[in-house]
């Protein structure tokens, strides 16, 4: 896990003031790799790396590093967990290593088969930039589900990359200007974080992006995507049992665990009392028998520690409890505003920093989650939600609608096909959304819903639906928030549950092995009754908590100004949001944390003084 940034030249060659950019992108990336940092440069392109020394730390894996030959170049950030076999079967057709990293098994991959064929057997998660100097080819590419990132920005004169906004920000030249149509798309609860940037002229890699640089300009691809992948016969034919696939899936997640385990530095989970970070603890204890886990524990409000520890004590892995009380809370709110670049729209953030940054304290480097499970094995409410709309199809429902009315109601439901489709409630309202909102991502609902058009019933179909469009939606918001949080620590957070296998499974599964009567996850909480307590298995889900008490009177920051300006807001209405934001928690953190970060991005504010400043309204609001 690392920090890349690096300058590409249209047409003079690099010189001294790219050179200092790419110094400067790397300190703004420090946290990201704190153990060494290299910088390397030819003709057109100048490359930089901070490195978090996780497998081989030795001096040989350093990078930017380049092929035996000369001819390639790598900087590489992530981990491609299969890396021992790829060697393997490099090897076979005589290619030679100089370290045991997978820094440069990738890099003779890339190398010796070429980006296209080699980056879709990686399986792990990355972000890198590989130079190939045979065809003076830059080329960028990210993990299938974006669990690691990658900014781009051009200019008239160059293009620039990093792992994080804030370091092309820091390239000479380049204006820090908000967007502000996307801060309305945040506010509008858009689900944009991973692929979009809060900044204008920054891009993202999409999921699965595989950019190709050279003279000719930027050729955007992508090498995976679930609608090109998803065969809807595996679903509609799969005729396993429930025991054959119980066995199928226990072995998948443990040989996906096993692989996630491999490091250098030591290792700890993130443990909740929930199924999936509970199922990652106890089976990541087979591979790690001196693991411990960590669990957050909030001083108001509901803590979920006590029946973390009851995982804990079934696995045999102690928990270390992390608490976090409101002081510790308004200190830490701007810092991870900061990291995320975007609004800390939930408060979860604030937990997850500080579960960070006492790993990064207890000398953990990498840190074992279960984010993923939801989205791939059909946990979350809406997904089942989202068959009640197409009850009328079912029988006895159909027999009392005439096929014109079906059908009708069919041609508008197939554009809002999900409970959480947004402008669903009338034709003009979704035709507004799709048109102005997030159209590459509402569109993108109805594809999928038709794609799957073998599944019957149509409910079915609904629910398998949103579980694979929360892959590009809201799965993005929690990888964004993982990576950037977890590094903001120096921290290397890992997800076996998306693991290449594993994806492949659960898409294909039918909904009886996602959603079986009213239980979500069915097949996996099958196969968590083997290793956890059967009381937290079958809780009822509720997420990562943390009371609403702890920002309670921060909404006064919105007297001051930035977000006013951005959005352009009626003097007459700043009282009217910010009563809003004192009455309803959701508006306070989507609207005050817009307000912290643009105070710290447009307004140069430190995270300090945003401290100080929250203290500061709270205090006035309960006086």
């Amino acid at each position: 896990m690392c920090g890349i940034a690096g300058v590409w030249r249209k047409r003079d060659p690099i010189g001294a003031g790219d050179l200092s950019d790419i110094a400067g992108m790397m300190q703004a990336l420090a946290h990201r790799g704190p153990d060494d940092h290299d910088s390397w440069s030819s003709s057109r392109l100048a490359l930089g790396h901070r490195r978090l020394a996780i497998i081989d730390p030795s001096p040989a894996a350093r990078e930017p590093m380049p092929t035996a030959c000369g001819k390639g170049v790598l900087a590489y950030n992530g981990e491609v967990y299969n890396y021992r076999s790829l060697r393997q079967a490099l090897e076979t057709e005589g290619c030679i290593f100089r370290s045991v990293s997978d820094t440069e098994v990738v890099l003779q991959a890339l190398h010796h088969w070429g980006p296209e064929k080699a980056v879709p057997l990686f399986d792990g998660m990355f972000s890198f930039a590989y130079f190939d100097a045979r065809d003076n080819a830059l080329w960028l590419a990210r993990d299938r589900l974006g669990i690691k990132p990658m900014a781009v920005a051009e200019t008239a004169e160059r293009i620039l990359f990093a792992s994080e906004d804030k370091a092309i920000l820091a390239s000479n030249g380049f204006g820090r200007r908000i967007d502000a149509r996307e801060i309305t798309l945040r506010l509008a609860w858009q689900h944009r974080d991973s692929s979009f940037s809060l900044f204008d002229g920054i891009e993202r890699l999409p999921p699965a992006g595989l950019w190709k640089i050279t003279d000719a300009g930027i050729e955007k691809r992508c090498f995976w995507h679930v609608l090109d992948v998803l065969e809807a016969a595996r679903i509609t034919g799969d005729r396993i049992s429930d025991d054959e696939h119980i066995a199928k899936l226990e072995a998948l997640i443990e040989d996906s665990v096993d692989i996630h385990c491999i490091a250098d530095a030591s290792i700890a989970t993130a443990c909740s009392s929930g199924v999936d970070s509970g199922l990652i603890t106890a089976l990541s204890k087979r591979f790690r028998p001196e693991i411990h886990g960590y669990v957050v524990d909030p001083r108001l409000g509901r803590s979920e520690a006590e029946n973390a520890e009851r995982t804990g004590r079934r696995a045999g892995v102690p928990l270390r409890r992390v608490p976090v009380d409101r002081d510790r809370f308004f200190e830490l709110w701007p810092k991870a505003v900061w990291h995320l670049e975007s609004d800390g729209w939930h408060a979860s953030h604030v937990g997850l920093l500080a579960l960070a940054e006492q790993c990064r304290a207890d000398g953990v480097k990498v840190l074992l989650t279960g984010e993923g499970a939801d989205e791939l094995f059909g946990g979350y409410k809406w997904q089942a939600e989202s068959m009640r709309a197409w009850q009328a199809w079912s029988w006895p429902g159909r027999l009392f609608r005439s096929k014109r009315w079906l059908d009708r109601k069919f041609g508008r439901l197939r554009h809002a096909p999900f409970k959480t489709s947004t402008g669903n409630s009338s034709a003009s309202e979704r035709n507004l959304v799709l048109r102005s909102l997030s159209p590459e991502l509402n569109f993108l609902q109805t594809r999928i819903f038709d794609r799957l058009e073998p599944v019957t019933p149509l409910g079915d179909r609904a629910f398998l639906g949103c579980c694979l469009y929360d892959l590009y939606s809201h799965l993005q918001d929690l990888l964004n928030r993982h990576d950037r949080l977890s590094m903001a620590a120096s921290v290397e957070l890992r997800v076996p549950f998306i693991e290449n296998r594993l994806i492949d499974f659960a898409i294909h599964l039918p909904r009886r092995q996602k959603l079986r009567g009213r239980t979500g996850k069915w097949l996996l909480k099958k196969v968590a009754e083997k290793h956890l307590p059967r009381e937290n298995v079958y809780a009822p889900k509720k997420g990562f908590e943390i009371s609403s008490g702890f920002t309670q009177g921060s909404q006064g920051l919105l007297r001051g100004g930035y977000l006013r300006d951005a959005l352009k807001w009626p003097a007459a209405a700043v009282e009217d949001l910010v009563d809003l934001a004192r009455r309803d928690e959701a508006s306070r953190l989507r609207l005050v944390g817009m307000e912290l970060f643009l105070r710290l991005h447009a307004g140069g504010e430190t995270a300090g003084n945003l401290t100080h400043a929250l203290h500061a309204a709270a205090a006035e609001a309960s006086g």
